[in-house]
């Protein structure tokens, strides 16, 4: 029986936030585990980023040739009994290096388990050549578990292996003392719509503003507050366009929030907003958030947002304003925000909160 984790992931500094979903994902695995009872050590990844400066690529690929070469001499003089070696990959240009990191724990004899996070190892695994599949496929036979972010990924897995390599469906969950214990009222006489999350161009923030001067148009008691920080100049763009709303007198910008902040900000909204098309969109920590407040989301069909909301009618299947002002007008004009709210919640309280996802790993890992 595993019990003890060497973790390989991109976990950031720890002295500052998780600079994005990624790095959130990973320390929170790595808290589960420990809370588990599980001995964890954690390794640092050096994650690959082509939009950074010349000099920081070649930093940054030059730290990705070396990792596995620096976790095959560290796991060569690791325990080996009861152990196991876990990484956390975003497919993409890194399998390569995934390979790599694999067969560095192959010859160590450490049972290996990957967390496949982000949401494109499937659009990878189609679009991309013979040699990248061919590599994808015989990495993913070598693992004893993989552990899946997305349910299209455990599909994608079990496709490619004929069901070979041990897959589970790990998807991020609420942490204990976030959400509330039962679902809170919402005020009525207003409808207030929420944006919570990064601010960049990828979750196109713009948009939602664009959205909801739409719907002021139609309605006259909408409000609309936006949380977050990101990029700087993008960012600028969202100010700029809040002051040139003719609504911008119902429209609230406020920066990043610690949880406790956004706990008291979600108990008064209706609606999430959510219309990112983030290329590696996984399972969305916000969204998750959102929806275990009762807030009733409208989302993009990006990557795993339809799965994790499981309602066709709250996605919107075109990049256009238009059509999630039509979506929220519907939820309003047929009074169909207490229901859904209540679906959300219950949702989120049936399967993405700390102790169901907790209870599974568990019995996952155990079996392994």
């Amino acid at each position: 029986m595993i019990d003890s984790f060497y973790f390989f992931a991109s976990f950031g500094r720890f002295s500052h936030l998780p600079a994005g979903g990624g790095q959130t994902a990973a320390r929170r695995l790595w808290k589960t585990l420990e809370k588990l009872g599980y001995d964890v050590q954690l390794y640092n990844r050096h994650r690959f980023n082509w939009l950074r400066r010349p000099f920081n690529k070649i930093t940054i690929l030059l730290f990705e040739i070396l990792d596995p070469i620096w976790m095959l001499f560290v796991l060569l003089f690791k325990r080996r009994k009861n152990a196991a070696f876990l990484f956390m990959s975003y497919a993409g240009g890194l399998v390569y290096f995934d390979l790599l990191m694999t067969l560095a724990a192959k010859l160590t004899g450490h049972k290996i388990i990957m967390y496949l996070a982000g949401g494109m190892a499937q659009n990878y695994y189609s679009q991309k050549g013979d040699f990248y599949r061919w590599v994808f496929r015989n990495t993913m036979l070598m693992y004893d578990l993989v552990m899946c972010e997305g349910e299209v990924n455990v599909l994608l897995v079990d496709r490619i292996t004929s069901g070979k390599t041990k897959t589970f469906y790990l998807p991020n969950f609420t942490e204990d003392g976030f959400a509330p214990d039962s679902l809170p009222a919402k005020p009525e006489g207003c409808i207030n719509i929420f944006y919570f999350g990064r601010i960049d161009a990828t979750k196109q923030v713009l948009l939602g503003i664009e959205v909801f001067n739409l719907l002021c148009q139609k309605y006259n008691n909408l409000n609309f507050t936006i949380v977050g920080g990101g990029d700087a100049c993008y960012e600028a763009k969202v100010v700029s366009a809040i002051s040139s709303s003719p609504y911008k007198s119902r429209i609230q910008k406020y920066g990043r929030s610690s949880h406790e902040v956004l706990a008291a900000m979600m108990k008064l909204q209706h609606i999430y907003l959510f219309p990112s098309n983030e290329p590696c969109e996984g399972h969305s920590n916000a969204l998750n958030e959102a929806m275990a407040w009762g807030l009733v989301p409208v989302v993009s069909n990006n990557n795993f947002l339809p799965s994790i909301v499981g309602d066709d009618s709250l996605v919107v299947t075109i990049n256009d304003a238009n059509a999630y002002a039509s979506v929220i007008s519907n939820l309003i004009d047929n009074n169909l925000l207490p229901e859904k709210s209540k679906q959300m919640y219950f949702r989120v309280q049936e399967n993405f909160t700390q102790p169901v996802v907790e209870e599974k790993l568990k019995n996952e890992l155990t079996s392994i």
